[in-house]
């Protein structure tokens, strides 16, 4: 990761990601791609996604040619964008960030950028910075600035919605649903969607675009849909869907009130997918899924393999893929190249057909998981860093194996494991747990904390 991009492109708070952050962004994307067909920007609902925008349109369109800005839409509307016309999209998303954040994820084709071009832009970022007074030069000629221009989004929208559906072959259109997208762009979408596609008995909640996020925070944690829980049950709904802010993921609750684990639902996509084409075999997994998992794709004769959290960017187009899975993060090629939050839950309506949620979740969930995050300051960071490093060797008696290829993967001689990460786009330090039980993860995730000397409680992940 660099100094701005994480594993999910850039966020953070307004202080640091200011107006005169996405002026130099804006110069330094401009420059690197140096495009002649127009690129696409967008951003959800944020109090600070206008100004943020329009500055990072001045910054790239003075380096660069026409940008088209497409509104208000969800994050896989323009990476969809960015994909049909071959182009650059730039959406201006903290994701599910606090309020007082915002950011930037870049898409080239559909799918996000990849770490070079990240890596290029900031270097540029970095020239720009040592130029003091480079807001007061004219960068091109007049003749060359590129035009900043708007379009209606309801027509994309409209065009995405269809696009979607005609994907899908759902059967039973008697479910009852309530859907929470979280006083966010996610609202301009899936009720649409859903509509469209026949469902007549949905729930809507939080569906008030609002940039305080009044009905609950972005992320669709456990701990933040508690009252989506309550409403399912309340309704006696057959289940529930639960959006971040910028409607590139997604959480399922059941028709009894479970929150479904993010890793039980890619072990349940994994044992559904069209495995018929013997062309498509390839499975890329992140480092916090399930074991389960691998030993349910390899059933199917799938090739696994495993890439770094926030980078199954980087195989998607790669030949013979046909799913790309990180917990809370699905990639269908079938689809396109990008992430996307309705797709999965549509398709699981089209498997579901008629059963409950509950019984067909239960042949996914052998293996137990954990994920808890807890923040740390930055003063603290390098300390805990060098000490995880350590955890090999201070726990040798109780560690089988360990890997490295995100964070630290220690492999405990009783068959359960934890990932260790510092994460990419917060302060915070990530324990994502796997055992036989959950009472075995709760006790390790003690002896974690007790080890690292974290303070506080922790919140899913």
């Amino acid at each position: 990761m660099g100094k701005w991009f994480g594993s999910s492109g850039i966020r953070g708070d307004y202080n640091v990601i200011s107006p005169e952050f996405a002026l130099k962004l804006g110069m330094a994307v401009g420059k690197t791609f140096s495009l002649e067909k127009p690129v696409f920007i967008a951003s959800d609902i944020r109090a600070t996604g206008d100004i943020q925008k329009s500055c990072f349109m001045s910054g790239y369109s003075s380096y660069s040619g026409d940008i088209i800005d497409i509104g208000l839409c969800p994050t896989p509307i323009l990476s969809y964008m960015s994909n049909i016309s071959e182009t650059l999209g730039i959406m201006v998303t903290a994701s599910h960030n606090p309020q007082g954040h915002n950011g930037f994820k870049l898409f080239w084709r559909g799918g996000e950028c990849n770490e070079e071009k990240e890596a290029k832009i900031e270097q540029h970022m970095e020239s720009l910075e040592l130029e003091e007074t480079f807001l007061e030069k004219n960068v091109t000629s007049w003749k060359s600035v590129g035009m900043n221009s708007s379009i209606e989004s309801s027509r994309i929208i409209d065009h995405f919605v269809n696009f979607l559906n005609e994907k899908i072959d759902i059967k039973n259109f008697n479910s009852k649903i309530v859907l929470d997208c979280a006083n966010n762009v996610p609202n301009l979408v899936s009720p649409l969607s859903l509509e469209k596609l026949g469902f007549k008995n949905v729930i809507l909640m939080n569906k008030d675009l609002d940039s305080t996020f009044p009905g609950r925070p972005s992320e669709p944690t456990l701990d933040n849909l508690q009252e989506l829980i309550e409403r399912v049950i309340t309704e006696k709904a057959d289940l529930g869907v639960a959006h971040d802010g910028d409607g590139d993921r997604f959480t399922i609750v059941d028709e009894t009130g479970h929150l479904i684990e993010a890793t039980t639902l890619i072990n349940f996509f994994l044992d559904n997918l069209d495995y018929s084409d013997p062309t498509k075999k390839i499975v890329y997994l992140t480092s916090d899924c399930t074991s389960e998992g691998k030993k349910i794709a390899k059933k199917h004769g799938a090739i696994v393999k495993i890439s770094r959290i926030g980078r199954n960017r980087e195989h998607v187009n790669e030949e013979g893929v046909i799913f790309l899975a990180e917990p809370n993060k699905l990639i269908f090629p079938e689809l396109g190249n990008w992430i996307d939050g309705l797709y999965p839950v549509l398709k699981l309506l089209e498997i579901r057909n008629n059963r409950k949620i509950s019984e067909i979740m239960l042949n996914y969930e052998n293996r137990k998981t954990l994920r808890l995050a807890f923040n740390i300051s930055t003063n603290d960071k390098q300390e805990l860093h060098d000490h995880i490093k350590k955890l090999p060797f201070l726990w040798a008696d109780l560690i089988e194996t360990s890997t490295s290829l995100d964070g630290l993967k220690l492999y405990f001689t009783d068959n359960s494991n934890v990932l260790i990460r510092l994460s990419g786009t917060e302060p915070k330090v990530k324990f994502y747990i796997e055992s036989d039980t959950n009472d075995h993860n709760l006790k390790l995730i003690t002896l974690i904390q007790e080890e690292l000397n974290l303070t506080g409680e922790g919140v899913g992940c």
